[in-house]
C-alpha cells in the first residue's frame, strides 16, 4: 500500500506512481477541518488520479463529528477508503492533540473511529505508531480498541512518537499487534527495497507492507517490492528512464500546481530521483536556483553516463 506522504504524494506524485500499477494510492494527510471549509488548496490536495485504483484519503483531525463529516465528504468524492491519521508527529498538529497525540487519549480515538465508521459505507483504517513516546508504548491495547470501534485495518510504523528516521525499526511490537487483532495489519517503516519488504513481511507476520521514504524519487520501487514478492525478477531503471520519469512528474507538477510552483516543489524532489549521482552536492545546488521548466530540462541534460556511473555535469571542467 502507498503512503500519505506530506508534501510527496501529492496528486501529480500519484500520477507518475499510478503507472507502476499500485494496488492502492492514498492521498496526502488532510486536515478535516480544512476539508469541510472546502478550502481550495486542500480540496486539490484530494483530486482523484483517473483509472480503476482503490484510493484513499488521510484525514486528520481528534473531533469526532468533525472526522465523521470530513469521511462523509471523501465518500461523496467517490473515494474507496477512509485513512484517519494516528501517527503525525508534527508539532504543530501533536500539540492540538492531533495525530500521534491522539495515541495517549484512547477514548477520544476510539470515539472518532466509531464516528467515522458510523457516518461512511466505506472501508475506515487507522495509521499509527506504537507508540506515542518511549515511555507509551501503546499500539498492542490501542489497535484492539480501535477495531473495536470500527477500523477495518491497521497500518503501524515501527516507531515511537518522538523517534526519528535514524532508530531502528521495532518489528517485535508490529508482529505482536498483528497477532492481537483480527483484521489486517500493514507494516510500515524501513522499507527502501523488494529485500526489505520481504523479510518485514516475513517477520511481523503482516498483510501488506508501506514503504516511505524510500518511494521519494523511487517510483520503481512499487514494482521492486511486486517483483520481490512474487519471484519474478527486477530490473533497476536506465538514467534515460529515471530522467524520462523524472521529467513527466515535473511536467506533471507544472500542470497541477503551475510552473512557478511547480517548480519549486521540483527543487527537493528532482535530486531524490539520482541520490547516486557523482557530484550530487553541485546538483542539489545548481537545483535550488532552477525556476523554468526549461531549466529542469537543462538540469537533466547534464547528468550522464561515465564509466558506469552516473555523474552530474553541471561544472564545465567536468564535461
Amino acid at each position: 500500500m502507498l503512503p500519505p506522504l506530506t508534501g510527496f504524494t501529492d496528486y501529480p506524485y500519484r500520477i507518475i506512481l499510478a503507472a507502476f500499477n499500485p494496488p492502492f494510492l492514498t492521498t496526502e494527510m488532510v486536515n478535516a477541518r480544512a476539508l469541510l471549509h472546502q478550502n481550495p488548496r486542500t480540496l486539490q490536495m484530494i483530486k482523484r488520479v483517473s483509472g480503476s485504483y482503490v484510493q484513499g484519503v488521510q484525514i486528520l483531525g481528534k473531533d469526532p463529528a468533525s472526522m465523521a463529516q470530513a469521511a462523509k465528504m471523501v465518500e461523496d468524492l467517490e473515494f474507496d477508503y477512509v485513512d484517519i491519521n494516528m501517527g503525525c508527529t508534527i508539532k504543530k498538529v501533536t500539540s492540538r492533540g492531533e495525530g500521534v497525540a491522539l495515541m495517549n487519549d484512547e477514548q477520544r480515538a476510539c470515539a472518532v473511529v466509531k464516528a467515522v465508521s458510523d457516518a461512511v459505507d466505506l472501508p475506515v483504517t487507522v495509521k499509527l505508531r506504537i507508540g506515542s513516546s518511549k515511555k507509551a508504548v501503546t499500539a498492542l491495547s490501542l489497535s484492539q480498541k480501535l477495531v473495536a470501534a470500527g477500523a477495518v485495518a491497521l497500518t503501524v510504523h515501527g516507531r515511537t512518537g518522538e523517534k526519528k528516521f535514524s532508530s531502528p525499526i521495532d518489528l517485535s511490537t508490529i508482529s505482536d499487534v498483528v497477532k492481537c487483532v483480527s483484521v489486517p495489519v500493514i507494516a510500515n517503516g524501513g522499507i527502501f527495497t523488494g529485500k526489505d519488504a520481504k523479510t518485514v513481511l516475513i517477520q511481523t507476520g503482516a498483510a501488506a507492507v508501506m514503504p516511505g521514504r524510500g518511494l521519494m524519487g523511487n517510483p520503481w520501487l512499487v514494482s521492486e517490492i511486486c517483483c520481490a514478492l512474487s519471484g519474478a525478477a527486477f530490473s533497476l531503471p536506465t538514467l534515460q528512464e529515471k530522467k524520462e520519469v523524472c521529467a513527466k512528474h515535473a511536467q506533471e507538477l507544472c500542470n497541477h500546481y503551475g510552473e512557478r510552483r511547480g517548480v519549486l516543489h521540483m527543487r527537493k524532489i528532482l535530486p531524490k530521483y539520482f541520490p547516486s549521482t557523482l557530484y550530487l552536492k553541485e546538483l542539489k545546488h545548481d537545483v535550488q536556483r532552477v525556476t523554468t521548466k526549461s531549466d529542469i530540462e537543462m538540469i537533466l541534460e547534464r547528468i550522464k553516463e561515465r564509466d558506469l556511473q552516473w555523474c552530474y555535469v553541471g561544472n564545465t571542467k567536468r564535461k
